[in-house]
């Protein structure tokens, strides 16, 4: 059996988050630029688990990478710079770099960096003990590997499986002249796939009862996969047809597809606010404050107290989110701002754009197995390829389905063969195109937390299409 470092337990992680506030603090106490505030943004991830190859099992382990973005404010105008070093001297030179490269904005300088009361839970110190000197990470790599190598002993067809068992912590900080705020998270997550077709995801932010259902993961997947594959034909699915995306699945549309709709930007608005743009079953926020998810934080990446936000209401919208500028107009929501995923962290960036944090969709009124009882047939999409089409202006979506199932009355769920469906529609009936996956849709009562959101299943109608049909 391999051997890797144990992890930092909760006290080694808390104890480092103070001195690292404490060192960012110095810091900007030290800027002598001529400028009307500094703010500085630092986000430090590190890793520690286990990868599964087949038989193998090795250590996977990644130091602390820091990622860091600076901002200076002078005279209604804005400078930036970024880099990975946690180095006071890159620092200072992060600062002359902005000075040289300053913008007209309409961004008034920061505010004084403070966090959202009572903030979110997304750091477990038990959940940080248990998996850091007791090396119960590697007793549960180890128990998901040979459980299912176990079980491929007793039901043949295992040829490939590859997986791993991580935790994963990150620490926020945010800091201008006027103070430091800082956030910890930590969540232990796990991944299997079977023969490259078919697989599960785990993601833990508080301390479980037992490990027991993460060391069984693998055979536990093994044990509910389809033997039986199919192609798109088989089932007679072809054109516009019911399907079930996972919850998932649906979080990456939403993410990825919403923003024209729900953040304000240059372009005039598709729809104004207080219109119907979904079915009444839709009900969709962002909300900063959930506990459990590592996408909540009590700030934003401008240290700004974080917001919640009712997008839409039973099909309607009810708020879009600006930005902050000098003079926002009265009654505007002020959205939070993200640098990831909402813009990356490149050298030329301006800083946080608008985006969404935790997201919740309320949850429907039929179980899910009444809701894929009342078609003939139908398949549920777990996980794609990629976006094969994605076009955020018309919410237009298109990708190659990785794992999924099919949904038959009366009959035995038949696995999807990997790379032989396509799915096509538009998350948003915007004027003058198809009607959009929330026009008509069907959510489960059933919600699943997949890490960054809390959502239902979803059926609606989307087009179904071989992989070399033309779009």
């Amino acid at each position: 059996m391999p051997d890797a470092p144990d992890g930092r337990n909760a006290l080694q992680l808390s104890e480092e988050i103070e001195q690292l506030a404490q060192r960012v603090g110095r810091f900007l106490a030290d800027v002598r630029a001529d400028v009307d505030d500094v703010e500085i943004w630092i986000c430090r991830t590190s890793r520690w688990g286990w990868r599964i190859d087949d038989h193998h099992l090795e250590p996977d382990v990644q130091p602390a990478a820091d990622r860091v973005a600076i901002r200076v404010f002078r005279d209604g105008r804005i400078g930036s710079s970024a880099g990975e070093a946690f180095d006071e001297s890159a620092w200072h030179a992060g600062v002359e770099s902005a000075v040289g490269r300053l913008e007209p904005s309409p961004l008034a300088p920061p505010l004084t960096p403070r966090a959202r009361r009572p903030g979110p839970m997304t750091f477990d110190a038990d959940l940080a003990d248990l998996l850091a000197q007791p090396r119960e990470l590697r007793r549960v790599g180890h128990a998901l590997h040979d459980n299912l190598w176990h079980e491929a002993s007793r039901i043949s067809g295992v040829k490939r499986y590859t997986g791993h068992v991580t935790y994963r912590a990150r620490r926020y900080l945010v800091g201008t002249r006027n103070g430091v705020v800082a956030s910890l998270h930590g969540a232990l997550g796990a991944r299997v796939e079977l023969n490259g077709i078919y697989g599960d995801v785990f993601q833990q932010t508080h301390a479980p009862e037992s490990m027991l259902p993460l060391a069984l993961l693998g055979a536990r997947t093994w044990r509910t996969m389809p033997r039986e594959r199919i192609s798109p034909a088989d089932l007679g699915l072809v054109g516009r047809s019911p399907v079930v995306f996972h919850p998932r699945l649906l979080e990456k549309l939403v993410r990825a597809l919403s923003g024209p709709i729900f953040l304000a930007g240059e372009t005039p608005p598709t729809f104004a606010e207080g219109e119907v743009i979904a079915a009444p079953a839709v009900t969709l926020v962002d909300d900063s404050g959930l506990d459990g998810l590592t996408t909540s934080r009590a700030f934003d990446d401008e240290g700004v107290p974080t917001r919640r936000t009712p997008m839409m209401v039973r099909g309607r919208l009810t708020q879009r989110v600006h930005s902050r500028t000098l003079e926002p107009d009265p009654g505007v929501t002020i959205g939070n701002r993200w640098r990831s995923p909402a813009t990356g962290l490149g050298p030329h960036e301006r800083g946080p754009g608008l985006g969404f944090s935790s997201l919740l969709m309320e949850r429907g009124d039929v179980g899910f197995h009444d809701m894929v009882a009342a078609v003939d047939r139908t398949i549920l999409v777990h996980e794609i390829e990629d976006f094969d089409l994605l076009d955020p202006d018309s919410s237009h979506f298109a990708f190659t389905v990785r794992w999924g199932v099919s949904l038959e009355r009366g009959g035995e769920s038949r696995l999807l063969a990997p790379g032989q469906w396509r799915i096509e529609g538009h998350l948003f009936g915007l004027p003058g195109q198809p009607a959009g996956v929330f026009d008509d849709v069907v959510l489960s009562r059933e919600l699943h937390d997949t890490g960054s959101a809390i959502f239902p299943y979803c059926m609606a109608f989307a087009r179904i299409a071989g992989p070399d049909e033309a779009r």
